[in-house]
């Protein structure tokens, strides 16, 4: 990974916990439908992507279940205060339902929420996106300057 990639990755994961931030989960069904939730449960543990779920039977888990199974991405989507956009591509690589790991997290869901624990997912980011829109305008500009509207292109009379 290069450094600018590595920079991105850090400060994607730092902000993944921050509360400020909204964060969707999005995995897809058994028929290929994307099955995006909110889950304020998504962090970071510094190398990795955690999402706490709190429901065993919930969607979320069945489909992340399925992938995991069948080896394919979900992605999450970060939506910082000032309006910044993150999208990352990350693999499903644990669930992890019993342990010291996870009684570690389980008391702390007890305590945030007063809920039990059902899955800590262990999910290993592949790549990350910044969609914000005018990082998306400079970077489409760059890449295709010939991509313009032609009402831009009209000469005053």
């Amino acid at each position: 990974m290069g450094n600018e990639v590595l920079e991105m990755l850090n400060e994607v994961l730092e902000l993944l916990n921050d509360a400020g931030c909204t964060k969707i989960l999005c995995c897809v069904d058994d028929e290929g439908v994307p099955h995006p939730a909110a889950k304020d449960s998504l962090q970071s543990d510094g190398e990795n992507i955690l999402y706490l779920e709190f429901i065993e039977s919930s969607k979320t888990n069945r489909y992340m279940t399925r992938s995991l199974w069948f080896d394919k991405k979900v992605s999450v989507l970060l939506l910082t205060p000032d309006k910044k956009s993150f999208l990352i591509s990350a693999r499903p690589v644990r669930a992890v339902v019993s342990g010291k790991y996870f009684q570690k997290f389980y008391r702390q869901a007890a305590e945030k929420h007063g809920l039990d624990l059902s899955t800590v997912w262990i999910l290993n980011p592949e790549s990350i996106t910044e969609q914000t829109l005018q990082k998306r305008v400079e970077e489409e500009a760059a890449a295709r300057p010939y991509f313009v509207h032609l009402d831009r292109l009209r000469k005053e009379a």
